[in-house]
């Protein structure tokens, strides 16, 4: 998020020092880079609106930006005995720990972002696979037991149904063996529980900088990037 954040608050702040009007001529090839910039931004807000307006039915998940709730369905109750419901509750409340589906929004935001590439993509399905070992092994280290939670994510997996939005119990990045196989296994000594990080308070800092940076140097930098532009 950082880089195109900083790039962002340079641009915004060479707009900010920009005259209303200005008789430069601006390139064709510029015209047709910023459509299809705002294209990709129309699509990511319009996929992130129906992310949050949409609801659809869950097995297991965490869902709610601000203030995340556990829900489970009725049939995976009833397919289910008690301590393997103990163990799902645990999955997810280490989710409403560290509010992940605001996490997941925002990572999902920032894939769409870098839409068409398929790299970035790929990446928020590996993030959202490790994701859910992570709070896994958070449960387990919170007294679930593997096992049941190794059951919980083979009866969920028969049930959920796709397009899933928040913290769900099963990621669509796939790995269902290894995740099971994690979970059967002891825990290792060095594993602790995760704990939340400030990367994100740098995000206020370097945009204040990108602002600044681009009232200063922001023509510099535009007159250099249009310079090769055809």
């Amino acid at each position: 998020m950082v880089p195109a954040i900083v790039a962002a608050s340079i641009l915004l702040g060479w707009a900010i020092m920009e005259p209303a009007e200005s008789d430069e001529h601006l390139p064709a090839s510029a015209v047709i880079l910023s459509t299809l910039f705002v294209g990709i931004w129309l699509r990511a807000a319009i996929r992130a609106i129906r992310a949050v307006a949409i609801h659809r039915p869950y097995v297991a998940g965490t869902v709610g930006l601000w203030r995340p709730r556990m829900v489970l369905s009725e049939e995976l109750r009833e397919r289910v005995d008690a301590d393997v419901l103990e163990a799902i509750k645990a999955h997810e409340a280490a989710h409403i720990l560290h509010r992940d589906p605001l996490r997941i929004f925002l990572a999902q935001l920032l894939t769409d972002l870098q839409w068409p590439g398929p790299a970035a993509q790929l990446r928020f399905n590996q993030w959202r696979h490790v994701l859910e070992l992570a709070r896994d092994e958070e449960a387990r280290q919170r007294g679930a037991n593997g096992a049941d939670l190794a059951a919980a994510v083979l009866v969920a997996a028969r049930l959920q149904t796709p397009g899933a939005t928040g913290a769900s119990l099963i990621d669509s990045g796939g790995g269902l063996q290894e995740r099971v196989a994690r979970l059967l296994a002891p825990i290792p000594a060095d594993d602790v529980p995760t704990t939340a990080t400030t990367t994100t308070l740098t995000l206020f800092p370097a945009s204040v900088l990108g602002v600044l940076s681009g009232v200063q140097f922001g023509e510099t930098v535009v007159q250099t990037l249009v310079r090769y532009l055809p």
